[in-house]
């Protein structure tokens, strides 16, 4: 397995020599990033003035009483709430991940063919399918339920499977039987052991472009974003050529 460095260094050759195609090619992940930090600025505040207890409830002794009195309800409205938050959770980072995972995978495809794409937003669709959005909504739930546990495992397990699509998109390219959501994902678990620890520390050396990212309002996005998503693709690369060669398949 390659080190970070040499990962970083391809994808930071990658976009800046074809910045204009790299940044097409990341121009829908980029849309969404826009559209959710509009969504932060906008999100509403609760402030403590604008919610008013009934006098009642202003006493311990009283909302003990009510908590009693209304327990099951309570506990439903929690289950309930509980529940709406993960679908809403797992829909909202599924939609987002499903076009950023297909313009990773328009970089994948650019490695693999050698050649800069002709039509780079073009080829960030490619990977549009209903597997892909299998895939990406099954992790999210996945990654979401583990995360209710601590945030640690919820990390480490997103960790674990990240490379499924990419999987999945060597499967599709090569012409193999398409599996099942649940297949590529546990494969990319297989695929990741050993390497979530440099996975962390690659994403945790580009904490500076993050913060960078944050001081200029998302302006330095526009460099940011294709070069993080092409060490993605980088990533997946370096681990795929890891494989002992029995493992290795061909990729069209």
């Amino acid at each position: 397995m390659v080190n970070n460095r040499t990962i970083k260094n391809i994808a930071w050759e990658r976009v800046t020599k074809h910045f204009k195609s790299a940044f097409l090619l990341s121009l829908v992940p980029m849309i969404f990033t826009v559209f959710g930090v509009m969504s932060d600025h906008n999100r509403l505040n609760f402030n403590g003035n604008d919610f008013e207890l009934e006098p009642y409830m202003k006493t311990p002794h009283n909302i003990g009483h009510f908590l009693q009195d209304n327990w099951f309800v309570i506990f439903v409205v929690i289950i309930s709430v509980s529940l709406f938050i993960i679908v809403i959770s797992a829909i909202m980072s599924t939609v987002t991940e499903f076009f950023t995972e297909s313009s990773i995978s328009g970089f994948i495809d650019w490695h693999d063919t050698g050649a800069t794409p002709e039509t780079p937003i073009k080829a960030g669709f490619q990977l549009l399918t209903g597997m892909t959005f299998q895939i990406v909504l099954l992790r999210s739930i996945y990654t979401i339920l583990w995360s209710f546990l601590l945030i640690v495992p919820g990390i480490v397990k997103s960790f674990s499977y990240s490379q499924a699509v990419y999987l999945y998109r060597d499967d599709l390219r090569a012409g193999r039987d398409i599996q099942t959501a649940n297949h590529y994902i546990s494969e990319s678990q297989k695929l990741m052991y050993g390497f979530k620890g440099q996975f962390f520390i690659m994403f945790l050396s580009l904490i500076g472009w993050y913060i960078l990212t944050l001081l200029t309002f998302g302006l330095a996005n526009i460099f940011v974003l294709p070069y993080t998503l092409a060490i993605s693709a980088e990533f997946y690369i370096a681990l795929r050529e890891h494989q002992p060669l029995s493992e290795k398949t061909t990729v069209l």
